[in-house]
């Protein structure tokens, strides 16, 4: 068989494994359509054939990549960053002071404040997310 054909076949899904990756891993329609080589509704539909509830669209699959800016992890508990609140804080008084996301973030990088990642570059969407939170 050549690779065209190979990556044609589409092989059988077990719903045993998708519930153990849905459920269990926490992980979200499309990442298991794309580890499956599936379509998303595809893995939708053989979950829908078990009783389980699935997830609301667009809510979180429980696998969060890091916590909110102004906080840090302390002995397994969630705990407030001290330097970070202050960060927070300065944002809100630019947004008050009538300053965009993008003028904020520039101002951020300008600082060279680090963001949550460690990097000085700081984006408005990161800058939003902030303030969201």
């Amino acid at each position: 068989m050549d690779i065209i054909t190979l990556t044609l076949i589409k092989h059988p899904i077990e719903i045993s494994s998708l519930l153990l990756e849905y459920e269990k891993k926490g992980l979200s329609l499309r990442q298991i359509a794309a580890q499956k080589v599936h379509s998303r509704s595809t893995i939708q539909k053989n979950l829908k054939k078990t009783d389980i509830q699935l997830r609301a669209a667009g809510h979180g699959h429980g696998n969060p990549s890091q916590l909110r800016f102004g906080y840090r992890k302390e002995l397994g508990r969630v705990v407030p960053h001290k330097g970070e609140q202050q960060i927070v804080e300065a944002i809100k008084d630019f947004r008050s002071e009538g300053l965009t996301m993008r003028q904020i973030a520039q101002r951020m990088t300008a600082l060279k404040i680090p963001s949550k990642n460690g990097k000085s570059q700081w984006h408005p969407m990161m800058v939003k997310r902030v303030l969201s939170g």
